[in-house]
């Protein structure tokens, strides 16, 4: 006999204590993935129910890149590419991976933030990217909108919408208050007329 019956337990007892080690080991290490993916994650999660008045009013700056805006009411939901350049040709391509933050216009929740992003009138398109902004002259006063960072979640409220002609002047990067413009864009090389929304700051979630 290679071994006595007492080994043999001794050896069903360690394979069993190895197993539920194994076990827990595959839990924990899933639970870990799980928690990274929430708090990495670019995609904002929105509560269309918020109460405006449970909002922090105070204004945070952290001077951090907008990862992404959504509109909920009307489906805009796009993630923010942040170029280093405001060379138009840079400026185009990123604008072909979804919107733009214009670089060197305000951080959330300072000074105005500058953000744009295609639209087009063709009801198909191979990229996506050319109709993140489609419904942004559809919005309506009072809408909010939604501007996530790596750590909050930035909430302006629209004050008005209209359509720009491409004679008229430069957006203002300064602002007395925090603010957000939001405006549809051919192109950075491209003199044409663009639809603009203007949201005040309300706060953070």
């Amino acid at each position: 006999m290679l071994f006595t019956e007492i080994e043999k337990d001794i050896a069903k007892q360690m394979f069993k204590i190895g197993l539920i080690i194994l076990l827990f080991f595959i839990l924990i290490t899933g639970l870990i993935k799980i928690v990274y993916f929430i708090n990495n994650s670019n995609e904002v999660i929105i509560d269309n129910t918020i109460n405006v008045e449970n909002i922090n009013k105070n204004i945070i700056v952290k001077k951090e890149l907008p990862l992404s805006l959504e509109i909920p009411d009307y489906k805009i939901n796009t993630i923010v590419n942040s170029p280093n350049s405001t060379n138009v040709e840079v400026l185009d391509t990123a604008l072909n991976k979804g919107a733009v933050y214009y670089p060197g216009s305000g951080m959330p929740g300072s000074n105005n933030t500058l953000i744009f992003g295609h639209s087009t009138t063709f009801k198909v398109v191979i990229n996506k990217a050319y109709q993140v902004f489609n419904n942004l002259k559809n919005v309506k006063p009072g809408t909010l909108v939604y501007v996530k960072t790596a750590t909050e979640v930035y909430i302006y409220k629209t004050r008005e919408v209209k359509r720009v002609s491409k004679y008229s002047s430069w957006i203002q990067f300064e602002s007395e208050k925090p603010t957000l413009t939001l405006a549809t864009c051919d192109s950075f090389g491209k003199a044409s007329d663009r639809w603009v929304l203007t949201a005040d700051y309300v706060g953070v979630k």
